[in-house]
């Protein structure tokens, strides 16, 4: 009689890379601002006599360094960048990113467009119809690629933490509040306008923390993800208090500068902080989630580099933005005085 014979099957866990870089999360958060400068500026615009010009014009100046930086980490991040032109040869409507590689090209030919108008309008001081209906078309691309970066994170049921349709709002309240701080470093030299754009800056931070607080105790797959991240980990909890001071500070500089006007230099500290928080909810949802297992029972590790993968991804956008808010207003000057002197 033969004895049964016992199997021990193995099963062996390897960690997963990373397969979105620090470049992705420089996409999404400069997207992010130049798609909210662009509701804002249109807003502007369709107000007609009512609307502000002067925010109108610089809204759609950190519209375009903003739009032109986002395209170029995007590019960077992809791992196959030669085959970019396959979403035009071979269309796939059923895909996120096909819509993504039509809508952001469309975003950026209609926001350079408006940033030409505004430009007409300064030097020659004459007002089109058509510049209305442009920054319209430049706000509808704005809402598709907003839609477009967040589900394009949202639909990886995979992922628990990002499956979830609050990742749009969120990620576009969280951009959203950081347009009125850059638009109120923008015109530093002219208060007037520090009350209106503290509103809009208190208004956003609160519709973010509502959405935030819906999102992580809600009866959903991401909520529960969100909740049992909290419990187990140390991490987690430690990103949530980060999250939460820096959504603090901005809130209480928010209201000091809706009370009086405040200097340079607070403006400019209020800027970095609001850009931080934004920048930090991004990693946090891109970069974290893949610490988090997708096919195994253990963490994924992951090494910050210092070469362009890492740190020099991260200052290089940077610098890259800094350096096209220079060159396009050195320009826009010097074509001023040389349309008005001759």
């Amino acid at each position: 009689m033969m004895m049964p014979i016992s199997q021990i099957q193995e099963v062996i866990a390897i960690p997963q890379e990373y397969f979105w870089l620090p470049w992705a999360v420089q996409y999404f958060f400069f997207i992010g601002i130049a798609c909210g400068a662009t509701l804002f500026a249109c807003l502007q615009c369709w107000k007609g006599n009512s609307g502000n010009h002067r925010l109108e014009a610089v809204a759609v100046f950190i519209a375009v360094t903003a739009g032109i930086t986002a395209p170029l980490a995007l590019t960077a991040d992809l791992h196959q960048t030669a085959r970019v032109w396959h979403f035009y040869a071979y269309p796939t409507p059923w895909s996120w990113m096909a819509w993504g590689s039509l809508l952001l090209p469309l975003f950026s030919v209609f926001s350079l467009t408006y940033f030409l108008a505004i430009i007409v309008r300064l030097i020659w001081k004459r007002e089109y119809k058509l510049t209305r209906w442009i920054a319209l078309a430049c706000s509808l691309t704005a809402i598709g690629l907003l839609l477009y970066t967040g589900r394009e994170a949202s639909i990886l049921k995979a992922r628990p933490v990002l499956y979830t349709y609050w990742l749009p709002i969120l990620l576009f309240f969280s951009a959203m509040q950081v347009v009125p701080t850059l638009l109120a470093l923008g015109t530093r030299r002219e208060p007037v306008h520090q009350r209106e754009l503290s509103m809009w800056f208190v208004s956003s931070l609160i519709l973010l923390a509502v959405c935030m607080g819906f999102w992580i105790t809600g009866n959903t797959l991401s909520g529960e993800a969100i909740r049992q991240q909290l419990v187990m980990g140390s991490l987690g909890w430690w990103s949530a208090i980060g999250v939460a001071i820096l959504w603090c500070i901005s809130m209480a500089m928010g209201i000091l500068m809706a009370k009086q006007a405040r200097s340079v230099a607070f403006i400019t500290a209020m800027a970095f902080i609001s850009m931080g928080l934004a920048w930090v909810l991004r990693w946090l949802m891109l970069m974290g989630s893949q610490y988090i297992p997708k096919y195994n029972i253990i963490t994924n590790p992951y090494e910050f580099t210092l070469g362009n993968d890492g740190l020099m991804a991260i200052v290089g956008t940077f610098a890259l933005w800094i350096a096209l808010t220079i060159l396009l207003r050195e320009s826009v000057r010097w074509v001023v005085r040389r349309v008005q002197h001759g």
